[in-house]
């Protein structure tokens, strides 16, 4: 039987064990706490990726190969990302922007497609559909407002404007847009520290760190100069996977483009082995040679044009006439180009000055003589009397006039019923017969030349004849 001094040096060393294991546990926590990060400040940020297989909420973040994080959701989403159509991957530094992923353009909205969708802005980014393979399934544009609404013209502009946008059609088709983006979204949950790190410009993408390894996503260390906030979107890349599928498209519809060529060269090296088509290509080079004869010996109709002198003249005087004719034409439309600028100008400073006089005009404390009688109220009152006086006028006038036309119908009236004596002067045949008589006629000239006559005699000798008016009836 163990001794009281043999008990306590078991019960020490068990103590012992137990506050060494204790110790240990604890050690390992902490040690596992920190590796893990788990006393590191945490931010989130998130990315929409097209495809992200083998993500979940066990894949590694990591900032340029470095793990900062780690996945802490995966939902499916169907967003619709706001941009502005006139400064996406356009101009400088300072204005553009970059708001869309490399593989999306920005295109306007409508009121009512913007309402549909849900956004503000003044465009929205979207993807071209994919090439059905068939060019009969597009319509040919001309410009950017070409096309129906939900399609785009692929121009060489845009593909210059929009590089990483693919499409494997041609140029100049309508092509239809999906502005409705489903996504994948996933949320990461990040180091406090390497948000400083993690620039706008910086981009997400699925990687793997070995040929048997998970995909963990991996964030780029942008070169900008304004950091992301805690909750913002970062833009993604398309994947290693992605990639190789692309060329693996690219490989195919190559491989179908050389095959249509040697099918088509084949069918030439037939045709050109028939006898009939090398009688063919036999009597075209005979021609050929028949007229390269006449034209060097002035021959035919072209040899006789190029082998005259004055022919030749004639079309080099022509050729110059026309195009003095087209430098006038240019120097016409510049002088009326410049006409229409200074005439616009004009106007535009005329208007200027109308809505200058305008105000000058409404301002009650204008001293100009116009602006003055327009607030004056004793002019408005004179104007008034002034009106009044005018409509009263026009009233008297206007009962004149009445009065007048009462008078000539009574005049009429009396003509045609033969009253008076115009009325049975009118009305009588035997006064219009002897007024229209001849002999009537001559003898009234027979009294005007004797009229004549005796004034020049008076006036010869010095008298002053005074012809009386007849006497009134």
């Amino acid at each position: 039987m163990a001794t009281r001094e043999q008990q306590r040096r078991i019960n020490t060393l068990v103590s012992i064990f137990v506050l060494a294991f204790g110790g240990l546990m604890i050690a390992s926590m902490l040690l596992i706490v920190i590796t893990e990060g788990m006393l590191t400040p945490k931010v989130m940020l998130y990315a929409d990726f097209r495809k992200a297989s083998g993500i979940n909420n066990t894949t590694f973040v990591q900032l340029a190969g470095n793990k900062i994080g780690k996945v802490v959701e995966v939902e499916f989403v169907s967003e619709s990302y706001p941009c502005n159509p006139q400064s996406e991957d356009i101009g400088g530094v300072e204005s553009r922007t970059n708001d869309c992923e490399p593989w999306m353009f920005c295109t306007e909205l409508d009121p009512a497609a913007a309402l549909r969708l849900g956004v503000t802005s003044p465009g929205v980014c979207a993807e071209l559909e994919a090439y059905s393979g068939n060019d009969r399934d597009y319509e040919g544009c001309g410009g950017p407002d070409s096309c129906p609404g939900g399609q785009i013209c692929v121009t060489k502009a845009f593909r210059s404007r929009y590089r990483e946008v693919r499409w494997y059609g041609q140029e100049g088709w309508c092509v239809g847009i999906d502005a409705d983006s489903q996504r994948v979204r996933v949320r990461m949950e990040i180091d406090e520290d390497a948000l400083q790190y993690i620039k706008t410009d910086s981009r997400a993408s699925v990687v793997l760190n070995g040929i048997l390894a998970d995909p963990v996503i991996n964030i780029s260390v942008g070169l900008g100069s304004e950091s992301v906030e805690s909750g913002e979107r970062l833009q993604t890349e398309s994947s290693l996977t992605e990639d190789v599928l692309a060329i693996k498209d690219q490989f195919e519809r190559l491989s179908n483009d050389i095959e249509r060529g040697l099918v088509g060269v084949s069918a030439l090296a037939d045709v050109l082995e028939d006898e009939r088509t090398k009688a063919n290509v036999a009597a075209i080079k005979d021609n050929v040679a028949a007229i390269e004869q006449q034209i060097e010996l002035a021959q035919g109709l072209v040899g006789a044009v190029m082998g005259d002198d004055d022919t030749r003249s004639e079309l080099s005087q022509t050729l110059r006439e026309t195009r003095d004719a087209v430098e006038g034409a240019q120097e016409q439309y510049a002088d009326l180009e410049r006409d229409t600028k200074r005439t616009i100008a004009r106007v535009e400073q005329a208007a200027g000055e109308l809505e200058k006089l305008g105000k000058s005009l409404e301002d009650p404390n204008s001293r100009s003589l116009v602006g003055v009688l327009m607030h004056d109220e004793t002019f408005e009152a004179d104007l008034d009397r002034l009106g009044s006086g005018t409509e009263e006028a026009l009233g008297a006038g206007r009962e004149a006039f009445a009065d007048i036309e009462t008078v000539l119908g009574e005049v009429n009236t009396a003509i045609d019923q033969r009253e008076g004596s115009l009325g049975r002067a009118i009305r009588d045949p035997k006064v219009l017969y002897d007024i229209k008589d001849p002999a009537t006629l001559r003898r009234v000239n027979v009294v005007k030349r004797l009229v004549r006559v005796v004034v020049d005699a008076e006036e010869a000798l010095g008298n002053t004849v005074r012809v009386e008016p007849p006497p009134a009836e």
